[in-house]
C-alpha cells in the first residue's frame, strides 16, 4: 500500500514539474510548482522525514513560492510569445538526450531486476 502511494505521488511531481517547465503561462507555471513542492513534502513524510516535509511545506511552498506568484502578478507578466526562430535543433537534442536517458534507466532496471550485473 505504501509504495502505490509513493507511486502516485512520484508520478504527480513528475508531471507536475513537467507542466512547470513547458507551460507558457508563468502564473500556471507557479501553480505547479506548488503541486511539486507539496507531493515532494508527501514523499519527505513517506520516507521518514517529516522534519524535511514541513520545512518544505513552509519554506519554500509557503514563502518562497508566494513570493513568485506576487512578483509576476505585480510585475502583470503575460504569456510567453513563441520566437520568430525555429527551435527545430533544440527539439531533436531534447528527443535525442530523452532516448539515451531512457536507454540507460532501462538498462539499469533490466540488471537489477532481471540478475545481470551493470558494468
Amino acid at each position: 500500500m505504501e509504495t502505490a502511494v509513493f507511486a502516485i505521488f512520484a508520478a504527480l511531481a513528475l508531471s507536475s514539474a513537467i507542466v512547470v517547465v513547458s507551460h507558457r503561462n508563468p502564473v500556471y507555471s507557479v501553480m505547479s510548482l506548488v503541486v511539486t513542492l507539496l507531493s515532494l513534502a508527501a514523499l519527505f513524510v513517506l520516507l521518514g522525514a517529516p522534519l524535511l516535509a514541513a520545512l518544505q511545506v513552509l519554506v519554500y511552498t509557503g514563502a518562497i513560492l508566494v513570493l513568485f506568484l506576487f512578483v509576476i502578478m505585480l510585475l502583470n507578466v503575460g504569456r510567453e510569445t513563441p520566437s520568430g526562430g525555429s527551435a527545430r535543433g533544440q527539439k531533436i537534442g531534447a528527443v535525442l538526450t530523452a532516448a539515451i536517458f531512457g536507454g540507460v534507466v532501462v538498462r539499469l532496471l533490466w540488471g537489477r531486476y532481471v540478475g545481470f550485473e551493470v558494468p
